[in-house]
């Protein structure tokens, strides 16, 4: 990929340097993937320690949702253990949900935001480990939160970032995303033939991947969970990057609205006993749509962020539990239907447990992980 990107980098100067059609001394065009800071990443937690060789704090450019390039951060991460000659395999690691407020990025938290143990165990599988922090969380601008085209860019041109930095990185990349990171990573990998169609992407993991979020017709219903609840201020304040004169008491009520600018700025972890009473208390006339007009504009929202969207040939694992109520099975049931509609090869293996956990096959992943950077056949899809 170093050569590559350093060959288009060669044609890209030359052609300036002959086209004539920019005045002299003008700095070159900026470019997504672009590597615009490095600095070493000081690690704390224990688990990190344990099995990170070093890690490198990121500033890169990628793609906001209107197509503009916006700067977003991430890090990289290295197993201990003698390098490979090519370089260390590559897992783009896209977190889960750790908030959407400015202060919330992954790599401004000693434990990433809970992410530190599933980056220490891609770790300790020999790869590397690229995270991406997604944009409007480190950086300018707000958080897109579901977008998941643009969740995707920021994957993507992370790894394109690493590979300017001149650590020893391998080629083969596989994309492992976690709940919010399962609709990044997926996106990533339905757009990375002609997003970056230089990178070798050798699988994809998607763990309680949030593909939908169907939220609309249970606030109709009156059925959602009380962890559905807390989550629609994130929900609201990633609307609101398109919409910004959606405001809250267009689905909000009562004690729900009242919390909700406090809800939306709390990064994961810092929630109090206080802040999760106002979910398990919540009832159904807190949540309730204005008119139609906000009801439309919420659930276009939502079926226009959808995923999938378009077939990919990447090998494709998902872990999910049997009974979530936050990213409710029935939803990840109709998503991956739609993946084998579209014939993405993917493998669905439902387990006992929540969004936040399993009671068994929790590695599952990992022996697949090591069969795509080895080149081996993937298994055949459950379709």
């Amino acid at each position: 990929m170093r050569v590559r990107l350093i060959a288009i980098a060669v044609v890209a100067m030359v052609a300036a340097g002959c086209g004539g059609s920019e005045p002299a001394g003008d700095p070159p065009a900026r470019k997504v993937g672009e590597l615009t800071a490095q600095r070493p990443l000081t690690l704390t937690d224990p688990r990190l320690t344990a099995a990170a060789a070093q890690a490198t704090y990121l500033r890169y450019l990628s793609t906001a949702p209107d197509g503009s390039l916006v700067e977003v951060s991430g890090a990289v991460f290295l197993p201990k253990g003698k390098v490979p000659e090519k370089g260390w395999p590559v897992v783009a690691f896209a977190h889960g949900t750790s908030g959407v407020d400015t202060r919330c990025a992954p790599t401004d938290s000693p434990d990433l935001f809970a992410s530190a143990d599933l980056v220490a165990q891609a770790l300790d599988e020999h790869a590397a480990v690229v995270m991406a922090n997604y944009q409007g969380l480190d950086g300018p601008g707000g958080s897109p939160y579901l977008d998941g085209a643009a969740l995707g860019y920021d994957v993507l041109d992370s790894v394109r970032a690493a590979h300017w930095t001149g650590l020893p990185l391998a080629e083969p990349t596989v994309l492992f995303g976690v709940s919010q990171g399962g609709r990044a990573a997926q996106a990533a990998s339905e757009t990375a033939k002609d997003y970056a169609p230089e990178m070798n992407i050798a699988g994809t993991i998607l763990i309680n991947p949030a593909l939908r979020v169907d939220v609309g017709p249970a606030i109709q219903a009156g059925t959602l969970s009380h962890d559905q609840y807390l989550i629609l201020p994130y929900i609201l304040a990633g609307l609101r990057y398109r919409h910004p004169d959606y405001t809250d008491d267009r689905v909000l009520h009562g004690n729900l609205l009242a919390a909700a600018p406090r809800l939306a700025a709390l990064c994961t972890g810092q929630m109090t006993a206080t802040d999760s009473a106002v979910g398990s208390t919540a009832t159904p006339d807190q949540v309730r749509f204005a008119d139609d007009t906000a009801r439309a504009i919420f659930t276009d929202y939502l079926a226009d962020t959808d995923l999938p969207r378009r077939a990919t040939t990447v090998p494709t694992l998902i872990l999910r539990g049997d009974h979530d109520v936050l990213v409710n099975t029935a939803w990840s049931t109709a998503a991956v239907a739609e993946m084998c509609r579209l014939g993405i090869p993917v493998r669905d293996d439902v387990l006992p447990g929540d969004h936040g956990g399993f009671t068994e096959g929790t590695d599952r992943w990992k022996p697949w992980l090591a069969d795509r950077f080895a080149a081996r056949p993937a298994p055949a899809p459950t379709c």
